[in-house]
């Protein structure tokens, strides 16, 4: 549909005021979210010959990255939503959080029991280039407190692609800690002043404390210094629940199309211009990418008949999205250790091994996906989902 097509349509206002049914373009972009990030991981570890057309393919992914920044919009939206739905519910805090805690404690725990069982067993056995000591019960401890984005850490080989990428997964935990108490006491205007706030604050944060020696772990992780994408998502569900602001948006998404045409080429020309960005660089493109990901998202929702809801309602990207959780917890360890393995039985780094160690990881990462999904997370959503607000 055109831009000039784009008019308000009393059918598409229906649609997003049934806040609660499930959304199958949002299962799409959480797919295109997760597969972002496991091409961004296991297409650069292939070890392409430097100034090649390899090296050249791997470019094209590394903004797969920004993934995360995907999910948080998207966390913030659906999330934000749950609670500005239910804000004058007698069981506001405890049907929240027993959810959140069904949807999101097991795997986690689990995966992190795992990695107790295999550093104190097995890890200091495997090849050398993946092997890993035990390095103390602090990381176990710091990752059961949801702290790993905020206390800096040593781990080397398997332990950290065991739990590097769970640091998103503590940036998640604390929203929920302070997104409830905002949306239930602050009037819906003090509230959109500090989601605006918190938007254009914490970019500004992450360019100032780009010039001091901080550790990356604080610049990049760090909670307040990540907000901005899950303030937006907020945001995005204020405004579709708003009457005056849902009919602007969409008898006025020419300007919607003009603003991802713009954030989009601001994003291009920033990754062309260098495609790893230094650390001030880094800060202005995690919210480009964050705004973008709102306004491909608002398109989505506003449009659900329109060409983009249409290719984030595709089977296979939903299919992705159904078990993504799972998907960006296991993906980065399944990949070191099936190249560790290759790479220790072949003696060396090649690219035909390494794009074979890279297939079975996919293969071992999507089957063990689809059994965590049917046998743990599918029926703790649903004991989740008993208690009612």
């Amino acid at each position: 549909m055109s831009a000039s097509a784009a008019v308000y349509n009393p059918q598409a206002e229906h649609s997003l005021r049934m806040s609660q049914r499930r959304i199958p373009q949002l299962d799409g972009l959480r797919g295109i979210a997760v597969l972002s990030v496991v091409l961004f991981h296991y297409v650069l570890s292939i070890p392409f010959p430097k100034g090649g057309i390899g090296a050249r393919f791997q470019d094209c992914f590394r903004l797969g990255e920004y993934g995360v920044d995907l999910f948080f919009v998207l966390s913030g939206f659906l999330i934000g939503g749950i609670l500005l739905d239910s804000r004058e519910s007698p069981r506001y805090f405890g049907t929240f959080y027993l959810r959140r805690f069904h949807r999101i404690f097991p795997l986690y725990y689990l995966w992190l029991m795992l990695y107790i069982v295999l550093g104190l067993s097995v890890f200091s056995h495997l090849p050398a280039s993946i092997r890993a000591v035990w390095n103390g019960w602090r990381p176990a401890v710091v990752y059961a407190l949801f702290l790993q984005n905020l206390v800096p850490k040593q781990l080397l080989g398997i332990s950290a692609a065991w739990l590097g990428p769970l640091w998103s997964l503590a940036v998640e935990e604390q929203f929920y800690l302070l997104m409830p108490l905002a949306v239930r006491f602050l009037p819906k205007h003090r509230l959109v002043q500090f989601l605006v706030t918190t938007t254009l604050l914490s970019p500004l944060l992450r360019v100032a404390i780009s010039t001091w020696a901080y550790p990356r772990v604080v610049r990049y992780v760090a909670t307040p210094l990540r907000a901005d994408a899950l303030a937006m998502g907020v945001l995005l569900a204020l405004a579709l629940r708003n009457q005056t602001w849902q009919t602007r948006i969409i008898r006025n998404l020419r300007w919607l199309y003009t603003m991802i045409v713009l954030l989009l080429g601001g994003i291009i020309y920033m990754a062309a211009q260098s495609p790893l960005p230094d650390n001030r660089t880094e800060g202005i493109l995690v919210f480009l990418m964050g705004t973008f990901f709102a306004a491909i998202i608002l398109l989505a929702l506003v449009q659900p008949q329109g060409a983009w809801a249409r290719f984030c309602s595709l089977s296979v990207l939903r299919s992705l999205g159904g078990v993504s959780y799972c998907i960006y917890v296991i993906h980065l360890p399944m990949n070191t250790i099936c190249l560790g393995l290759l790479h220790s039985i072949h003696g060396t780094q090649s690219v035909g091994f390494d794009v074979a160690g890279v297939v079975l990881a996919c293969a071992i990462t999507w089957i063990l996906s689809k059994v965590s999904w049917h046998y743990l997370e599918s029926p703790m959503i649903r004991r989740g989902h008993a208690y009612k607000y």
